[in-house]
């Protein structure tokens, strides 16, 4: 399918709800070579392949055609993956991006640095004294859903409803899709409705939130329609949710099993910044990116042929040995950029926020729960798409 000389390539079966990125088989993949093949067209397993590739403007985003291959081409969510800037190109993608960095800014998100931190206590309060808890229901999911309704001006009332519409929409991005989708669907139909409501009270009453700022924003005369508005708000409060959600229990996980590496956050909160880079270097909560190639061309000696579907595996080429040598979990490391976020036109719209949450919650966890260990057994979702703990019982000793 790709080249011609291609009969000892390997084979990883991404639409397998069982694959996982870190598995040996995939590590032995990426020691045999840069690529191999998958059951919709190629895996990219290296990290200077997987960083050209990013940036390479031959390639589009890819999450659409994967949710087709999962069997789910009509109905509300996959509309709305079409219509989402994620999966926008060219001049709609830069008239879109260009509108919401007017308003989406490092200053909308260094505002929210107090709440934050208000809010991680206020969560940790409610159960720092029984020495345990269900981590994501106690923490990861209320935590960012409670950020962005801050930063959306999402009244408390509604707060809820958003973050179960963010959850069900969540299990779009695997192989749940096709048994899920009336469920999934009913979520995209609620939000939309909820977000032309808010933006409809915005209009008449705007505030210092950001809903407000997306309907004042305006580049080269330009203005988000409503329905741009309807996409770009539903898009934030899914995104803004779900991924931290997810990267938070993932953090705890890595942590508990390097509790030294816990026990130095704790006493150098300083490290925040490191230590969040490093966590979605080793554990990310999108281990693989998905792309497709707009026209025909060779890269390395591959032929790729227009349509293609490339997985980047950035959680492959996050912990490569050629790049990373033997390299530990370590949060003090200077490490080669992480690749999680993505890179080029569709680098990570929000990576400002999700760094800023995690950056937060991480030293005030470490801070007020102590050493800390997994309780019982924690189900994952599926390792494509959006991965984490569905739950994660933890114990901890208290605060130090």
């Amino acid at each position: 399918m790709i080249t011609p000389q291609d009969d000892d390539i390997a084979v990883l079966d991404i639409l397998d709800p069982a694959f996982r990125a870190d598995s040996p088989e995939v590590r032995a993949a990426a020691e045999a070579g840069w690529w191999a093949r998958t059951p919709v067209g190629l895996a990219v397993l290296g990290y200077q392949e997987c960083l050209a590739l990013l940036r390479d403007r031959r390639l589009r985003h890819g999450s659409a055609e994967l949710v087709a291959a999962y069997g789910v081409t009509t109905g509300g969510f996959a509309d709305w993956l079409r219509m989402m800037l994620l999966n926008l190109e060219g001049h709609p993608h830069q008239r879109q991006r260009r509108l919401v960095s007017t308003a989406f800014t490092q200053r909308s998100v260094d505002v929210l640095r107090p709440f934050m931190r208000a809010k991680a206590h206020e969560l940790i309060e409610r159960f720092a004294a029984e020495r345990g808890c269900e981590f994501m229901a106690a923490f990861a999911d209320p935590y960012p859903a409670w950020v962005i309704a801050e930063l959306l001006g999402i009244p408390a009332e509604r707060f809820e409803a958003f973050l179960g519409w963010a959850t069900d929409i969540g299990l779009g991005f695997g192989p749940a899709i096709a048994a899920e989708q009336d469920r999934i669907d009913a979520a995209v139909a609620g939000l939309y409705s909820c977000c032309d409501e808010l933006a409809a009270r915005r209009r008449e009453h705007p505030g210092a939130d950001l809903i407000s700022a997306l309907i004042a924003a305006e580049a080269d005369g330009e203005r988000l329609s409503a329905e741009e508005l309807r996409i770009l708000v539903s898009t934030l409060v899914f995104a803004g949710q779900d991924t931290t959600r997810n990267q938070l229990g993932l953090a705890m996980i890595t942590f508990a099993e390097h509790p030294e590496q816990w026990r130095l956050l704790a006493q150098r909160p300083e490290l925040a910044s490191t230590a969040v880079e490093e966590l979605m270097r080793v554990n990310p909560t999108v281990p693989i990116i998905g792309r497709v190639a707009r026209e025909d061309f060779t890269f390395r000696d591959v032929d790729i042929p227009a349509g293609t579907h490339i997985a980047l595996f950035v959680a492959t080429a996050n912990t490569e040995p050629g790049t990373f040598g033997d390299a530990p979990f370590d949060i003090t490391a200077a490490r080669p950029a992480q690749l999680t976020f993505g890179g080029g036109i569709h680098y990570c719209l929000g990576v400002s926020l999700a760094r800023t949450e995690m950056r937060e919650a991480l030293p005030i966890l470490a801070s007020r729960l102590g050493d800390i260990a997994l309780a019982g057994p924690v189900p994952a979702r599926p390792h494509v798409g959006i991965t984490g703990p569905v739950t994660l019982p933890l114990r901890f000793t208290g605060a130090r």
